[in-house]
């Protein structure tokens, strides 16, 4: 079991970029908040349905990604899922009505999770032994992260040169044109050069007997049953509303301290600048202190983040001391997304039971898709000017004490487990 993680990186590296890119799509528009929001002629609330839509397919995908994942090869399922999320990237340049992009939105919650996000998930657990898992994750979203950090230079330079010489819509075009042909690129790159990981290759008669199996419900039930379940899933959805939001940091910047449209996209891609910090840094001070203790110390430090957002003077003078507390929040949010699925080992789920794990994890974990941005559009249009921004960061740090609670019952649940990954840990060193 020792090193399985090193023998593995370059599967995972595929997976990173794979993971990537795919959401690029389904999520740039919040980069280019106002430039969107004009060009697609939107109002807050129809920017904030957009997402709702494809929450609401991403719901209903995670209902049968499981089963999905479980079933097909991996190798099948990323590639189709990038060829259809490029495909679809394409229709944006024809600048659709509203309900076309409502259609739009709700596809890609099916391409990207149903076929695809459980499948990785699936992947990058098995790449790692039960003492390697939050590196494991750790450098998938670190390395998502780094690999964000490229591409939102690449794709920012790009934009703000067009805009200049241009306009901003057919800047808006170029990201647009951009990301469905990484996608389709990368599908086929996946197709050509992905191999299934060690002790993951299965033959045609075995993946054709998986996908005949029906679904084992009696593992389910006995998921359910189990504390720990609930508890990750609110653990997820508390930190997971603030991924689904940190976006509106972006416009809130302009409204509040002036930002012109470059800086601000450029203050949402810094968001990728501090992921690998906090994903690599969770990762592996998450593997020494232990998951959880690293969940409790992020949901601490994004508290801090959120609760000095919402009291700092909306001034251009303060805007060096914003991007401070947004690094904080953003390096605080990374890092409790590296543990969403690297603390399942606390929880002594078996990894051949991921992809029913995953089903009420997701379900209820990542419902922010669905009603966040309802939420944050309702804020922005009930509430002028900065003070709607403000409601919305109030409601996140709510969640947050929410998390920070769970976390803590966690470990009272999980005690036992822990002292045994804890021994295994000293006696791997022993050896």
């Amino acid at each position: 079991m020792k090193g399985k993680l090193r023998k593995n990186i370059p599967t995972l590296v595929i997976l990173i970029i794979a993971g990537e890119m795919i959401y690029t799509l389904p999520y740039f528009r919040n980069y280019y908040y106002d430039v969107f929001l004009n060009a697609f002629h939107l109002t807050n609330t129809q920017m904030g349905t957009l997402g709702s839509a494809y929450g609401v397919c991403c719901l209903i995908s995670y209902i049968f990604g499981g089963y999905v994942a479980d079933r097909w090869r991996t190798k099948h399922l990323l590639s189709i899922s990038l060829f259809a999320t490029g495909i679809l990237g394409f229709a944006l340049l024809l600048y659709p009505p509203y309900p076309v992009l409502l259609l739009i939105y709700a596809a890609w919650g099916i391409t990207s999770i149903m076929t695809f996000w459980v499948a990785l998930i699936k992947a990058v657990r098995s790449l790692a032994s039960e003492n390697e898992q939050g590196k494991a994750f750790g450098f998938f979203e670190g390395g998502r992260g780094a690999a964000k950090v490229i591409e939102s230079a690449l794709v920012l330079g790009l934009f703000a040169f067009l805009a200049k010489q241009l306009s901003d819509k057919l800047a808006l075009s170029s990201v647009i044109i951009f990301y469905s042909v990484m996608c389709i690129l990368l599908g086929i790159m996946i197709m050509l050069l992905y191999k299934e990981p060690d002790g993951n290759n299965s033959s045609d008669d075995e993946i054709k007997e998986k996908a005949d199996k029906k679904f084992d419900w009696a593992i389910l039930l006995r998921i359910l049953k189990m504390p720990t379940t609930w508890l990750a899933a609110i653990l997820i959805l508390t930190s997971y509303a603030m991924i689904n939001s940190f976006y509106y940091i972006t416009p809130y910047a302009t409204a509040a301290f002036g930002a012109s449209t470059i800086i601000a996209a450029a203050l949402g891609y810094f968001s990728q600048y501090c992921r690998p910090i906090g994903s690599f840094g969770s990762g592996i001070i998450g593997d020494r202190i232990g998951i959880s203790n690293m969940v409790i110390i992020g949901y601490c430090v994004l508290a801090i983040g959120l609760a000095a957002l919402i009291v700092l003077p909306g001034k251009p003078s303060f805007i060096l001391l914003l991007l401070v507390f947004i690094a904080i929040i953003y390096i605080s949010m990374y890092a409790l997304q590296a543990t969403h699925f690297a603390i399942l080992v606390e929880g002594d789920y078996p990894v051949e039971t991921t992809g029913t794990v995953a089903m009420p994890l997701m379900i209820i974990g990542y419902s922010g898709e669905i009603f966040m941005p309802i939420v944050a559009g309702a804020c922005l249009d009930h509430w002028s000017g900065t003070e709607g921004y403000k409601v919305l960061f109030t409601i996140l740090l709510g969640l947050t004490i929410v998390g920070l609670i769970t976390a803590i019952i966690w470990q009272r649940v999980t005690k036992e487990k822990r002292k045994e990954i804890a021994l295994l840990k000293r006696e791997m060193k022993a050896s």
